[in-house]
């Protein structure tokens, strides 16, 4: 769907999530998620991303097809497997499109048998956690059955919380009478295997709930802005860096600039908590540790595993770099990569992808993403004039 979306202000991004995002999303062929994931993997190679959390993989994508796209392109995978029980988003009521609607038993039998499936495999490069729909979604007792089955099969949770204000902030509230992290709490969403992307409408007891547990936040700087990410990190909580929205690219650089520059804007800013060796670290080390990766991969280190990209500092845009801590938030994008490695093997050297066919996977994408938008009826909207 990429192309499909555009940047919105935030009071108005439930609006537009809720119409032609799901609709999208709601024609897909198992055949066009496989063709997502393969153009996905490609993407982080060539960005240099040497691993992702995925949320949300609904019934109709065949997760199956997606875990081996991810085994072959050789990088490491999260995948979050969706469950629902409702057509609802927050207080939005029945807006799910009628191509995603789930069955919530279905979907956790799915999920259990995937996670038998592919947990662990590809010399552990991939994961199988629970990636719950949305606020909204699911009742009390379905948050808690999902806690208890992460218990026992010892996985992940991923979820989108706290990220349209109103909209699924003011749902959890309204419904019950708690904070977005205290709720979580009650239910046993939180952890050190719970990583939570964007929470941008929290409170001071959903901060400290968040400290004393261990719980992660992907902050996603490309669809919305915290100003308390500073605040978090002062406080000990594990803050990653992710990419999310259908108009992102995967470029982790570039979420490291743009986490720069809007930092920069908060009155309060302490340039001591928000120094450029702390950006990267929410790049690398701080995103393994929220996928539960931290004793794997996030930093070389001995006794981790071989997982390593290479930058080529042959470029005008780089040159000279005297302080290369400083200058790789700052200057260093996707396309400088020259080299990525994981687990030990190669999987791009010179640009040149090893793994994947890059033309196949991009004419693919490019048909089926037409496809897509003629089976939803969807049309783009031209604010130049045709000529």
């Amino acid at each position: 769907i990429r192309g499909m979306a555009f940047v919105l202000p935030r009071r108005q991004r439930g609006a537009f999530l809720l119409g032609p995002t799901l609709r999208l999303q709601g024609v897909y062929t198992p055949e066009d998620a496989r063709a997502s994931m393969a153009l996905n993997c490609l993407e982080y190679i060539k960005a240099g991303v040497i691993g992702f959390c995925d949320w949300g993989i609904n019934l109709r994508y065949k997760i199956d097809g997606l875990a081996e796209v991810v085994r072959d392109s050789g990088i490491r995978g999260v995948l979050g497997k969706s469950v629902m029980e409702f057509p609802d988003y927050g207080s939005c009521k029945n807006v799910i499109d009628q191509g995603l609607i789930e069955d919530k038993d279905e979907c956790i039998r799915d999920t259990i048998r995937a996670i038998k499936k592919w947990h662990g495999k590809a010399d552990g490069r991939i994961q199988v956690w629970f990636g719950p729909r949305s606020v909204g979604a699911l009742s009390v007792e379905t948050y808690k059955e999902i806690a208890r089955l992460v218990k026992q099969y010892k996985v992940g949770i991923t979820f989108h919380l706290a990220e349209l204000g109103e909209l699924d902030t003011g749902f959890i509230w309204n419904t019950y009478g708690m904070s977005p992290v205290e709720f979580m709490k009650s239910v046993g969403w939180v952890g050190p295997n719970v990583s939570f992307n964007h929470c941008l409408y929290l409170t001071g007891i959903d901060y400290k709930i968040l400290m004393e547990t261990g719980t992660n936040v992907v902050h996603c700087p490309g669809t919305g802005f915290d100003t308390r990410v500073q605040d978090m990190l002062q406080m000990g909580i594990n803050v990653a860096l992710g990419c999310d929205g259908g108009h992102e690219t995967n470029d982790i650089f570039l979420a490291m600039k743009l986490e720069k520059v809007l930092q920069n804007r908060v009155p309060r800013r302490d340039l001591t908590i928000l120094y450029p060796e702390k950006l990267i670290e929410m790049a690398t080390i701080n995103g393994a540790r929220a996928l539960m990766w931290d004793k794997e991969t996030g930093s070389i280190e001995k006794g981790k595993r071989a997982d390593m990209i290479l930058v080529d500092l042959h470029r005008p845009s780089l040159a000279p770099m005297l302080n290369p801590v400083n200058d790789i938030p700052a200057r260093v994008l996707g396309s400088d990569v020259d080299t990525v490695i994981v687990n030990g093997k190669i999987l791009m050297e010179n640009r040149v992808v090893k793994t994947m066919d890059e033309d196949r996977v991009i004419e693919e994408a490019r048909r089926r993403a037409e496809e897509v938008r003629e089976r939803a009826g969807y049309e783009i909207e031209w604010h130049w004039p045709q000529i």
